[in-house]
């Protein structure tokens, strides 16, 4: 051997502390073991994950001492006795699809979990209204504002009532459900709720509108019927004159115009002699044939004018929630992921301001005033009309592509439309046999093709308008009429709190005196 082995240590004697252990049935290896530091790779690994381990404990225990604090000072107002038949506080609560984001849930879990639990410790009822598309939010507050004008106008009947036509002793009457409307409050979360709710302030007060209950499905049925995406190509016959002169276009034959999915009746019947049923003369023809009756003038609908200024709103608590979301956004929400507890404190803040904060001790809404000198260093001067707009800034930019993504579903879906109802024409004319495809996969009928159109379209306006809403480019809806009519529920201090009531104590029992 030309070097030397190196010596092996002999193995390690079990301590004599430990030797006992031996009999109770302890391996001896486990006894031999001696313990040592691990290595530097193993070292940098444990570490790490002791840090991050120890960063979300901290936070998560932040976030309950700081919930705990605040629900504290406001528990007093749950002891308080009350009537039976009374009805508490309730406050309003609106989220909005947030841009970018499939799950347009994300507005009320962030209720739920940091602004709910202060209301709940003050016995506060709460009502939640959630956009689930973009604009959504927008519309049902418009329909809501146009059904108070008319039942403010004496149009239609006040619902206060659980039951239509029910007399209970906990019915409000319309002056009593106003009130508790006012004394509530408007939570709006995240700057797409307050866009929204600000449109449909100014479409549902400021516009003309209907005496009587407008449906839009039908409107834009009627909208569809219009155009001539069902219409058919059929050639007129030619002689052998028309032969030799140009050829002239095809005219499309007017089919049944577009009536809702639960009112399409059938169509493209085949005749026995493969002509098919439609193929009469467009109506505008056969109108002209016929003498005109003359029709009694239609008297115009009656509109209710716009409302200025608007009645008293409920005191607004803005909460400025940001939603992170796409892919340059994850450095942040990586950073987020461990300070859960200054969502934690904004939410219970917004909590206090709303359980302790009423209409008599709001202030008045500040919308700005436009062509306002800015500060000292620049930057010009923030108003109410500006909350949350820091947060436009973490929008995904697919979101700036909305318009051009619908134009291109649009454009796609109509190509297959075609095809598919070209093929469905077709087969059910006997002008062709089915493919073995077709066979399998039967071709959908006239009636579902004119249903799921009428679906996408819907789906597709609705998106544009809440995209023309939601876009950062566009501000804040505001009107002038309005001054005088928002307050806005100011931030609480933080020596108030409701203090406690003490539960009474029972006095001690006297020891009775005995004679010895």
């Amino acid at each position: 051997m030309t070097g030397s082995a190196k010596p092996t240590e002999p193995p390690r004697e079990i301590p004599k502390a430990l030797r006992p252990l031996v009999w109770v049935g302890i391996p001896e290896a486990a006894l031999k073991w001696k313990p040592r530091l691990p290595s530097r790779n193993w070292s940098i690994f444990l570490t790490s994950v002791a840090a991050l381990t120890y960063l979300y404990y901290d936070d998560r225990r932040q976030c309950k001492k700081i919930m705990e604090e605040y629900k504290e000072r406001v528990r007093g107002l749950s002891e308080e006795v009350v009537h039976p038949l009374d009805h508490p506080r309730k406050v309003h609560v609106y989220t909005a699809k947030y841009p970018g984001d499939d799950n347009y849930d994300v507005g009320v879990r962030y209720f739920k979990r940091y602004v709910k639990p202060i209301l709940v410790a003050a016995a506060v009822d709460y009502e939640i209204t959630s956009g689930t598309k973009y604009g959504n939010l927008a519309r049902e507050l418009c329909e809501r504002i146009h059904e108070r004008r008319r039942n403010l106008a004496g149009l239609e009947p006040w619902t206060t009532n659980t039951v239509a036509g029910t007399s209970l002793p906990t019915t409000l009457s319309p002056a009593q459900f106003l009130q508790r409307e006012l004394d509530g409050a408007v939570v709006l979360i995240g700057r797409p709720a307050y866009k929204e709710w600000a449109w449909a302030l100014r479409e549902g007060w400021g516009t003309s509108i209907p005496s009587t209950r407008v449906d839009r499905d039908e409107q834009l049925a009627s909208v569809l019927s219009e155009d001539s995406t069902f219409e058919e190509q059929v050639p007129e016959p030619k002689s052998d004159i028309q032969e030799e002169e140009t050829e002239e276009p095809a005219q499309p034959v007017a089919t049944q115009g577009f009536m809702l999915p639960s009112q399409v009746g059938l169509q493209s019947l085949q005749h026995k002699s493969g002509k098919p049923s439609f193929a009469a003369p467009p109506t505008s023809i056969v109108s002209q044939a016929q003498p005109e009756t003359p029709s009694a003038p239609t008297e115009p609908e009656q509109l209710l004018p716009p409302v200025a200024p608007i009645p008293a709103q409920p005191p607004i608590c803005f909460v400025d929630f940001t939603n992170l979301v796409g892919w340059r956004n994850i450095p942040r929400r990586i950073v987020h992921f461990f300070n859960h507890r200054s969502d934690a404190r904004l939410g219970a803040e917004a909590g206090l301001s709303i359980v302790l904060g009423t209409k008599n001790d709001a202030r008045e809404f500040e919308p700005g005033m436009p062509g306002s000198a800015p500060n000292s260093d620049g930057a010009p001067l923030r108003s109410d009309l500006d909350w949350g707009v820091d947060a436009e800034q973490y929008y995904p930019r697919s979101f700036d592509r909305t318009l051009q993504d619908i134009a291109r579903y649009r454009k796609d879906y109509y190509g297959e439309l075609q095809k598919e109802l070209q093929a469905t024409r077709e087969i059910q004319r006997g002008v062709r046999e089915p493919t073995k495809y077709e066979q399998r996969n039967p071709p959908r009928s006239e009636i579902e093709l004119r249903s799921e159109r009428f679906d996408r379209e819907k789906m597709w306006r609705n998106s544009e308008h809440g995209y023309d809403i939601l876009k950062p480019s566009a501000p804040v809806s505001w009107d002038e009429s309005w001054r005088g009519s928002l307050r806005v529920l100011q931030p609480r201090s933080k020596e108030e709190r409701v203090p406690r009531k003490l539960a009474p104590r029972d006095d001690p029992e006297e020891p009775v005196a005995t004679l010895s």
